[in-house]
């Protein structure tokens, strides 16, 4: 039995830290370094449902990992001497 892409990763998000997940983690970020022509191509090798299901999946990655980078933010703020009551003043002088 042949699994699409998409049901192959699903299966992989419940592995924790397995080869396969890495190695899935890597082509993604191959995919990431690729030219917008050859993304286009392999995109349109896919069912309209299955790119509509990666967009929605990918979304929500990225709202989830949005908390990443204010954190990091914060903490090399913190760790300057910028206080949140003087970055939110030089934001408002912007």
């Amino acid at each position: 039995m042949s699994m699409s892409i998409i049901e192959m990763a699903r299966v992989l998000e419940q592995m924790e830290e397995s080869p396969e997940k890495l190695m899935f983690g890597k082509l993604l970020s191959e995919l990431g370094n690729q030219s917008q022509e050859r993304v286009r191509s392999a995109a349109r090798q896919v069912s309209v449902p299955t790119l509509r299901d990666l967009i929605y999946q990918f979304q929500v990655v990225i709202e989830e990992r949005k908390g990443e980078t204010t954190k990091k933010l914060a903490e090399e703020m913190a760790k300057e001497g910028v206080s949140l009551e003087d970055f939110q003043a030089y934001l408002a002088g912007k």
